[in-house]
This record gives structure tokens, sequence and C-alpha cells, in this order.
């Protein structure tokens, strides 16, 4: 209930202080708000991942779920029962927000992507196809969602995903060096402060100047919108842009130190 609050009151205040592209005065994110976030161009990707959200949607199958994250309530680890549909309904990225991450992943053209819990796979799903040229690597502590993302990738006959499973602390590491490089990264995974910044920092020796982060839950609770602005205050990032749910940050050394807080 009290993270429920949190979420209605840090709402409120994001619409008090977002504005529009015409507030903006950088020409790299107005283009970026131009281009890619005020897009509503259709894409067969959209119709054909919505349609596989509606499939799961109606999906019976109950499995167990391991939560490694701020699920497990202080402790190393939890169980529980869950239904897919559920998971899909509550924990998936939306459309909406999938779309944009397609837009992102279209736009920036990364060759490298790395994603940070992948639940049943409709993130990752939403880059993969938006360049399907890259090589996308995904991570997911729970085995059993990692499972159904693998059936979920196959009925999308999409190739270019490579998924690892285990606990987030463990496995990325050497996922970093195995990446070796970092275009693009998703991170929506174990919703704590101390995760969060740490998996940053992890991804951080293999960015480069052109590296796109994007967080997501920004303002879930109150421990993840301290690690927000933790980040957006990193001497590394140069622009942050502040969607609410989406966090984008930037570490372009040819921009100045900006934070833009956008509606969308």
């Amino acid at each position: 209930m009290r993270r429920k609050a949190f979420s209605i009151l840090a709402y409120w205040t994001y619409l008090v202080n977002s504005g529009s592209r015409h507030s903006v005065h950088s020409p790299f994110v107005y283009k970026l708000v131009d281009l890619v976030l005020k897009n509503k161009k259709d894409n067969q990707a959209f119709q054909n991942i919505a349609k596989l959200r509606q499939k799961l949607l109606l999906k019976s199958q109950v499995i167990e779920i391991t939560d490694f994250g701020s699920g497990a309530n202080h402790k190393q680890y939890s169980h529980r029962f869950e239904r897919v549909a559920s998971i899909v309904r509550n924990s998936s990225v939306s459309d909406r927000y999938g779309r944009l991450l397609f837009r992102l992943v279209e736009y920036f053209k990364p060759q490298t992507i790395i994603e940070i819990g992948t639940s049943v796979g409709l993130s990752t799903l939403y880059m993969a196809l938006a360049n399907p040229d890259a090589n996308v690597y995904t991570i997911e502590g729970c085995t059993t969602k990692s499972e159904q993302a693998t059936t979920n990738f196959n009925a999308m006959q999409v190739s270019n995903i490579e998924q690892h499973i285990g606990r987030f602390d463990l496995v990325l590491p050497d996922l970093v060096k195995q990446a070796g490089k970092l275009d693009f990264a998703f991170i929506d995974g174990n919703h704590t402060y101390e995760a969060t910044i740490e998996n940053f920092k992890t991804l951080l020796a293999i960015a480069n100047n052109d590296t796109v982060f994007v967080f997501d839950d920004i303002h879930w609770s109150a421990d993840m919108q301290k690690a927000w602005n933790k980040i957006s205050d990193h001497k590394g990032v140069t622009v942050s842009i502040d969607l609410y749910r989406f966090g984008i940050v930037f570490l372009k050394k040819e921009l100045s130190k900006q934070k833009f807080v956008i509606r969308f």
C-alpha cells in the first residue's frame, strides 16, 4: 500500500514537472522526441507481438516462480506460483512502452543489446525485431519464466536472441566479458536500489559514447527513484530523460549535462 501511494505521488509530480517537445532546448533530444517518442507509425512486428500477448493472456498454465529481486522481501530468494496470464498482465512491458523500445532500437540501430529481466520475453521481442542484425543478450533469474520466453521466441521465429539464466549479479559479469561491447541496455530486473546501481556500474565497463541505457519502473518505489536520481547524476551521464515509467540516459560527451522530464 505504501509503495502504491508513493507511485501515485510520483506520477503527479511527474505530470507537474513534465513538458512537451517544445520545452526541450536540445537539438539531440528534440529530434529524439519528434522521431521516436511522437512516432505513431505502425509495424507488422507490433501486430505479431499483440497476437502473442493475447494468446498468453488466455493461458491458464500455472508456473513456479523463483524471485531473487524485490519480490523476495529481503530474503535470498522466494518461491510462488503464478499464472502465465498474470505475469503478462502485471509484469510484462505494455504495448505502448514495447513500441517505444522498438522505436529506440530502430532509431539508434545498436548491434549489441543486453536486457536484464527477460520475464516471458515480450520486451526482448520488441528489441530483437527492431533490428534483426543485432545480438540480443537477455538474462532471467527464473528458469520457468525463461522457458516460457524460449517458447515465445520460437513461436515468433526470432533467432538473434541469446538467453542466460541465473542471478543477475552472478551472470552479468560473465556476460559482459562475452559481449565485449554494449550499444543498448534495457534494465528491468531486481527493483532495488543496490541491484540497479550495481547493474549500471557493471554495464558501464563495456559502454561507449553512443550507448543508450533504458531503465524500467524508475518511479515504482522510493528505492527505484533514488537509484534513478543517482544514475542521472552520474559523472558519465550527460543527458537523462524521465518518461515516468522509463528513464533513458546517454553518455555522449559532446552533449552538455541536462535532465529532461518529458510528457509521454
